[in-house]
């Protein structure tokens, strides 16, 4: 014990010079900064030197660092200069961080913030959410340390500075193992260790330090001891006490793991020396525990326990100093916040009194407006009395005068209605009139032109008996074609003109069938066509008789006209389940192209193609077809292919199971 105790005591000799050479040297850089200061011609260069000065003074003495931090912040905020207010802040803040007062340590932290997002500085939200995290670590609230860490990662990653994402890195690893989350903090390391390799290693003397920390934390003891001779290497180079001091523990750790106890004392005490000479706290307490337990494992009890008082008497001290600088930061919160809860409910009273003062105003104001509305209203209403019984006589002589103009107007709409369905009328007897004189000359005029001719020849003597003999035929044919034409068109002009009077009375089809096809055998003869009826006696039909016989008449002279010499043409027909007939004219003649199908029954009556033997038409015959047959309450069309015939049919209503009566004569 007597050993250890002069050892201690030399220990603290050591120290006492130690830091008499620290402020002799701190004393010396001081003064010259301040030399340089009265040199200073500009207001930001002066800024500068006091902030050189803080930054001396930051970890020794952190009263000084906070004056001349002060002094900083003063000259920045008189010019203006958000970017070193930043730093002043930032210096002050870290300055009562050093000094164990938490409470203004967040308040200029805090205030720095404040100034770096209204700049939108994103440096300086970086470094300044970087010291924020190191405050939260320090009373250990990692958590919290870790959210400020992370957004310092950002702002530092948006500004490509690599070297502030490294430090965040490392310092959110030290949070996470402090949490005993060792797997997640090699993470961070790792990712720290490459960017560091690629920026000439910058604080790579931390990382190895934190990587063998987070390896013993996980009693993986092999790597730890790995990283930290990597880390003692550099830290004996660049005389970094801290980092030293520090590794120093972690050997031991790793020696004690192994049961070498003199190595772990040996480094114990190189951990302790350091401790003792800079004032290390936490790696004084480390030093004292680890010491303890290295005692313990020699069976030397009684120094075993005297260390380990030391351990606990210091860590609570640390402790204690903490807890009332955190016990002053919420007192002082506690005290702000009751000043604001009084000063609010001031503000409220007063808010509430102009409140009721202004309620009275908008209270009288309005019994004020209401008595002078009652007062207009009162006089404004025999006005708008008599002003309501005058509209009202108005309105009465309107309403009159608008029944006489409505009644007018229904009368001019019959009388428009009525000049136009007569307009509509006289187009439409206009047009058949056009359609009269123009089929009058094109097909009436020829062959009547080519019978005079004939004659003439005849009557002049020019023609013989025997070449009359030969023309005869010929004109008989022409004759006929012109017999059918008139017929046709005189149906045609009086169903236009006037519309055909129906006469609708059962018949049986197949009988007028049969009349048609012997009226016109002769001219299927002429070209060797076989007609047949196929219709069945007794196929009734509810119809106007002379209609459907022109009908009939014109949809086998077609057939006939359209057979090759030799064809055959068939009628037959075909009853539908909706109580119709089907009546069809077949032939196997030259049949309809596809082009002409949509003209067939179309209502000009243009359509007309020549024959098999230059047979001439008019068009007229299907457009009359088409006309009573729909007048009959039927349909008709047509299918074909050409060059493979056509058939024509149309439909009427079946007179089987139906009554009729005779009419009175």
């Amino acid at each position: 014990m007597k050993r250890i105790m002069n050892q201690l005591k030399f220990l603290f000799a050591v120290i006492l010079i130690f830091q008499i050479n620290i402020c002799l040297a701190q004393k010396v850089e001081v003064d010259s900064l301040l030399n340089e200061y009265k040199k200073c011609k500009t207001d930001s260069a002066k800024i500068d030197i006091y902030l050189s000065v803080a930054a001396v003074y930051l970890n020794t003495e952190p009263s000084n660092a906070i004056v001349y931090g002060k002094k900083a912040l003063e000259d920045a905020r008189k010019i203006h200069d958000c970017y070193r207010e930043q730093l002043a802040l930032l210096t002050m803040g870290m300055g009562y961080e050093d000094k164990g007062d938490i409470n203004n340590a967040f308040n200029y932290f805090n205030d720095c913030y404040k100034v770096a997002l209204n700049a939108n500085d994103l440096k300086g939200l970086a470094e300044i959410n970087l010291s924020i995290g190191i405050l939260y670590s320090d009373i250990g609230n990692q958590q919290l340390a870790v959210e400020y860490y992370t957004n310092a990662n950002q702002y530092f990653s948006r500004t490509n500075n690599m070297r502030g994402v490294c430090k965040s890195y490392v310092n959110m690893s030290d949070a996470l193992y402090n949490s005993n989350n060792s797997d997640k903090a090699l993470i961070y390391l790792q990712k720290a260790l490459e960017i560091s390799r690629h920026n000439n290693n910058y604080i790579l003397l931390y990382i190895y330090s934190n990587i063998s920390e987070a390896y013993c934390r996980k009693k993986e003891f092999t790597l730890a001891k790995e990283f930290v001779l990597k880390g003692l290497e550099i830290a004996e180079k660049s005389d970094n006490l801290y980092i030293l001091s520090s590794d120093y523990l972690i050997l031991a750790k790793i020696y004690l793991a192994f049961n070498d106890l003199a190595n772990a004392e040996l480094y114990i005490k190189k951990g302790f020396e350091i401790a003792e000479k800079t004032g290390i706290k936490e790696v004084l307490i480390d030093c004292y525990n680890l010491y303890s337990q290295v005692l313990k494992q020699q069976k030397k009890f009684h120094e075993a326990l005297l260390f380990k008082n030391l351990y606990i008497n210091t860590k609570d001290s640390v402790q204690s100093s903490l807890n009332n600088n955190l016990l002053q930061a919420y007192e002082s919160e506690k005290k702000d916040m009751e000043l604001a809860i009084i000063k609010t409910s001031e503000l409220q009273k007063d808010a509430e009194l102009k409140k009721q003062h202004f309620i009275s105003i908008i209270i009288l104001s309005t019994l004020l407006l209401l008595i002078f509305i009652a007062v207009y209203i009162l006089y404004s209403s025999n006005k708008i009395r008599n002003a309501n019984l005058a509209l009202e006589e108005a309105n009465n002589e309107i309403n009159e005068k608008q029944k006489e103009i409505v009644s007018q107007n229904n009368e001019l709409s019959l009388n428009n209605d009525m000049i136009i369905q007569q307009s509509i009328h006289i187009e439409e007897l206009n047009n058949i009139k056009d359609r009269l004189f123009a089929i009058i000359s094109h097909d009436l005029r020829s062959p009547l032109n080519n019978l005079r001719k004939t004659l003439d020849l005849v009557i002049n003597g020019r023609l013989s008996k025997e070449q009359f003999q030969t023309v005869f035929p010929m004109l008989d044919k022409s004759l006929t074609t012109v017999s059918t034409f008139l017929d046709n068109l005189l149906e045609w002009s009086k169903n236009q003109m006037k519309g055909e009077l129906v006469d609708k009375t059962a018949f049986d089809i197949s009988l007028l069938i049969k009349e048609e096809l012997e009226l016109l055998e002769s001219q299927a003869a002429e070209k060797q066509i076989i007609l047949s009826n196929q219709v069945s006696v007794g196929t009734n039909v509810f119809a106007d008789r002379n209609m459907i016989d022109l009908v009939i008449r014109n949809l086998i002279s077609n057939a006939i006209k359209f057979c090759y010499p030799n064809g055959k043409i068939t009628v037959y027909h075909l009853r539908k389940d909706n109580g119709m007939v089907e009546i069809s004219v077949k032939d196997d003649g030259k049949g309809i192209s596809a082009e002409s199908m949509g003209k067939v029954f179309q209502n000009n009556g243009n359509f007309t193609t020549q024959g098999t033997n230059n047979e001439m038409g008019t068009g007229l015959g299907l457009l009359l077809c088409k006309n009573f047959i729909e007048k009959l309450g039927g349909e008709i069309g047509v299918e074909s292919i050409e060059n493979e015939g056509a058939r024509f049919w149309f439909t009427l209503p079946s007179a089987s199971g139906r009554f009729y009566f005779a009419p009175f004569t």
